[in-house]
């Protein structure tokens, strides 16, 4: 299935019978930047903002305090 056969309806792309292929990923038009190609399907991610750079970096550090001593050999 090519990008060229795929039906639109509204603004968002309707997904051909056996799913999408990377190449359709990279011949749509007007897809948002962060999309990906999970299964077949089209996955419209947002970007990470600050926040959520900064609870993921907090919840990881927090739980490497945790760690005891000899889990592993990474850094505390």
């Amino acid at each position: 299935m090519t990008a060229e056969s795929v039906e639109h309806r509204g603004q968002w792309p309707v997904p051909p019978q056996g799913g999408y292929t990377m190449d359709d990923l990279f011949t749509l038009p007007d897809l948002p930047p962060h999309t990906e190609l999970i299964d077949g399907r089209l996955v419209f991610v947002s970007p990470q903002r600050y926040f959520h750079f900064a609870a993921i970096d907090l919840l990881v550090s927090g739980l490497r305090r945790t760690l005891p001593p000899t889990c592993g050999s990474h850094e505390r």
